[in-house]
């Protein structure tokens, strides 16, 4: 795959500062507040991103993975974007010590984020009533999650090629027989099955936050050696209903009343089956939830990053946000 991932200017419109929302084993886990420039006092629309990565990599400020139409809802709406770290895989207990970061960053914002607000950009308030939460592909797994938790608190939810389905065949057991590889990526760039073991154990021992592109090679050799689910995602084998967002729908958690899902079908990371998987169960157990669901013909993993792959979907889907956000 070749990406031309954004950079640093992505940022350039908004103040930006981190504050720590939780400590784990002395290594402090902090949120990112972008506040774009120029705002007038007052309250202000919420948008909650969550990065993607393989739940290995990247970070709260990564902007290869941060969404550009997230930063331009919230330049456009003079909203303040909120966008935490979590513990990056492996871990001791996998995709546990994701959701509960993420439970206890949620309630540090209902708790504690007006008061560093109030520190750092006085005259500014947090309009909670109109949270738009976010998230791209592990980060539309966490997105998902909390907006299963917390329906009530949220006005809109927006989510990319998410990892709906973390025992999906494409994690459990690799891409099938004649599949490209994860991500498209160079056989020979593949780390063996041994050295990814080895890296998966090593990196378990030690709290990380941040991350960049230098764990790549080995999200996807762990992808394509059919470890990660097991081995990265649920090292412990708890298969717990709470990993599962189709289950816990099934079993009566509710979304949010609106809800944009955009994936590609040509998706050599998370295959769009997921998506689909989640739609069905989405409409049929919430009947009353407004799903638009864009399946994008032709397009990989991270396509969103090229706006003009989706120029055509862009405008009716920020509008469909922003009725459910801002009305």
């Amino acid at each position: 795959m070749s990406i031309s991932w954004p950079d640093e200017s992505l940022f350039e419109p908004f103040t930006v500062f981190e504050t720590t929302y939780k400590t784990v084993s002395a290594h402090d886990i902090k949120a990112a507040v972008l506040i774009p420039k120029n705002l007038k006092p007052g309250p202000h629309p919420v948008i909650i991103q969550i990065h993607g990565g393989f739940f290995a990599t990247a970070h709260s400020l990564f902007a290869p993975f941060f969404p550009i139409w997230a930063c331009n809802l919230a330049v456009e709406h003079s909203a303040i974007i909120v966008s935490p770290d979590y513990r990056l895989l492996p871990t001791e207990n996998g995709v546990k010590d994701i959701l509960e970061d993420l439970e206890d960053f949620w309630q540090w914002t209902r708790s504690s984020l007006q008061s560093v607000i109030d520190e750092k950009a006085p005259g500014h308030a947090l309009n909670l009533s109109q949270t738009l939460l976010t998230g791209n592909s592990a980060g539309g797994y966490c997105a998902v999650q909390l907006a299963l938790s917390h329906p009530d608190e949220i006005s809109a939810l927006g989510v990319v090629f998410p990892a709906m389905d973390l025992y999906d065949p494409i994690f459990a057991t690799g891409p099938s027989k004649g599949d490209p590889t994860v991500m498209r990526f160079p056989e020979a760039e593949i780390p063996t099955k041994e050295d990814t073991i080895a890296w998966i154990e090593e990196s378990r021992k030690t709290v990380a936050t941040k991350a960049g592109f230098e764990r790549t090679p080995f999200c996807v050799a762990a992808t394509q050696h059919g470890l990660i689910a097991k081995t990265v995602f649920d090292p412990k084998g708890l298969k717990l209903e709470e990993f599962n967002p189709v289950k816990r729908m099934q079993s009566g958690a509710k979304l949010p009343q609106r809800v944009w899902l955009m994936h590609g079908d040509d998706d050599t990371v998370v295959h769009i089956r997921t998506s689909h998987l989640f739609s069905k169960v989405l409409q049929e157990t919430q009947p009353q939830t407004t799903l638009r669901y864009d399946v994008v013909p032709g397009r990989d993993h991270a396509f969103d990053v090229d706006m003009e792959t989706w120029e055509d979907i862009y405008p009716s889907a920020m509008d469909f946000l922003r009725s459910g956000w801002l009305e």
